[in-house]
């Protein structure tokens, strides 16, 4: 398992280069910027679908093929992904919450509650990402994920707009701590249901 993510990490150091600046490069100016999250957002989306990167790598150098001369478990192979995601995902989130957290100080308007709900949005952003393409992407392999998972979002957001159309609420907490311990419960529970879906449908494909 350590040498999977060695090479995961080596990979990530030659091929994931340019995310990691843009990452670095939008939390710099969210600093300076007006009031658009967008820059302290769009760092953790990114850092955390690296893995769906490496798995591309992976496929175009045929390491699936060759892995299985190796003694290492299709599980085995899923987790170093999901880990990594896990490693690169977390680090770049810390980032960005502190990121707010000086942006709101520089601007005399800091809050826990706002740096909370700041938090559990990044981490829900953070989280979706990876929970939703990774399972396609080790089931079809990753050009025909990234197209199922499209697919899946374009129903998704079909069925959101007519719920919303009718009139359907969730009836979610008003209050910002109740809110938030669902929002992360609820992400935890849907990344390790991720995480246990793609090892089932990467040991029944064939390579």
């Amino acid at each position: 398992m350590k040498g999977l993510m060695l090479k995961d990490l080596y990979m990530s150091a030659k091929y994931c280069r340019a995310f990691l600046i843009i990452v670095f490069v939008f939390l710099a100016v969210s600093f300076f910027g007006d009031e658009n999250v967008f820059f302290i957002i769009y760092p953790t989306m990114i850092a955390s679908i690296i893995p769906v990167t490496l798995i591309s790598y992976d496929e175009r150098d045929k390491w699936n093929q060759y892995s299985g001369t190796l003694p290492y478990s299709k599980a085995q192979i899923v987790s170093s992904k999901y880990i990594t995601g896990l490693l690169f995902g977390g680090s770049v989130f810390i980032l960005s919450v502190l990121a707010a957290a000086v942006r709101m100080t520089l601007k005399n308007s800091f809050s826990w509650d706002a740096l909370l709900m700041t938090a559990v949005f990044l981490l829900a952003l953070g989280v979706i990402g990876p929970t939703l393409l990774l399972p396609f992407v080790f089931k079809f392999g990753a050009e025909k994920g990234r197209i199922a998972f499209y697919v899946m979002v374009g129903l998704l957001c079909s069925v959101g707009a007519v719920l919303a159309g009718i009139g359907f609420n969730v009836g979610l907490p008003s209050d910002s701590i109740s809110l938030s311990v669902i929002i992360i419960l609820a992400s935890v529970l849907l990344y390790a249901l991720s995480w246990r879906l793609s090892i089932l449908f990467y040991q029944k494909r064939e390579l």
